[in-house]
């Protein structure tokens, strides 16, 4: 697949990157629902990553399992940052445990959907970030999504204030629309003097199809 190559080929580069310049990561999100840009994509689930990264280069899965059984995530991304702006290539696939026992084949490129994004984060004077999503395989559409995140301290918390739209039809909806307006609290609970753990709860609405949700999350 073309972004297996792309990260084969970028993979190649970072070893000749120092060890010591290289960081790895692995952590789970553990969600009350699955929602993905105001859109509901699955019920309570597990959100495994991993995460190579040296310099301003970033390599990537993420994944999202239903604790249901009906839904399977696995996301590969290639992210490269130059000063404030971000770039990043993601490759969506979808092989999901359907209540029929038929699934996707993850080998069948067309099952796949790529997406490029770009993300500008202004300085820390303004903790605002926007960013624009485009799929450019898969979809003949070439669905997109525009962003705004503001960012806000409170009391040992932060507040993101989140607006997303979609700029025409494609898969979030059938023209332009805001589609995803939500607040965000996060924080970290510290247990011991070594062990704290992120939560967040988040409401969201989205306006295009009138729902409403509230998600709590935590991190490990």
């Amino acid at each position: 697949m073309k972004l297996f190559v792309v990260l084969f080929a970028l993979s190649v580069s970072m070893e000749r990157v120092k060890a010591q310049e290289i960081n790895l990561s692995a952590g789970a999100d553990i969600v009350s629902l699955y929602v993905w840009r105001g859109l509901y994509a699955g019920s309570a689930s597990v959100q495994p990553s991993i995460s190579l990264s040296a310099g301003n280069l970033s390599l990537g899965i993420w994944g999202s399992s239903s604790f249901e059984g009906n839904w399977r995530e696995f996301d590969l991304y290639a992210g490269y940052t130059i000063g404030n702006f971000s770039v990043l290539i993601t490759d969506y696939s979808f092989p999901r445990d359907l209540p029929d026992g038929t699934g996707s084949s993850y080998f069948r490129l067309s099952e796949h959907l790529f997406e490029a994004t770009l993300v500008y984060s202004f300085d820390e004077s303004l903790p605002l970030s926007l960013a624009w999503n485009t799929n450019f395989a898969g979809d003949d559409n070439y669905s997109s999504y525009m962003e705004a995140s503001y960012s806000v301290p409170v009391d040992g918390a932060t507040i993101d204030l989140i607006l997303g739209a979609t700029p025409r039809a494609g898969i979030y909806s059938g023209g332009f629309t805001l589609i995803n307006a939500s607040i965000k609290a996060g924080k970290e609970i510290s247990f011991t003097n070594s062990f704290s753990l992120p939560v967040f709860t988040q409401a969201i609405l989205n306006p295009d199809t009138k729902d409403v949700f509230l998600v709590f999350g935590a991190s490990f």
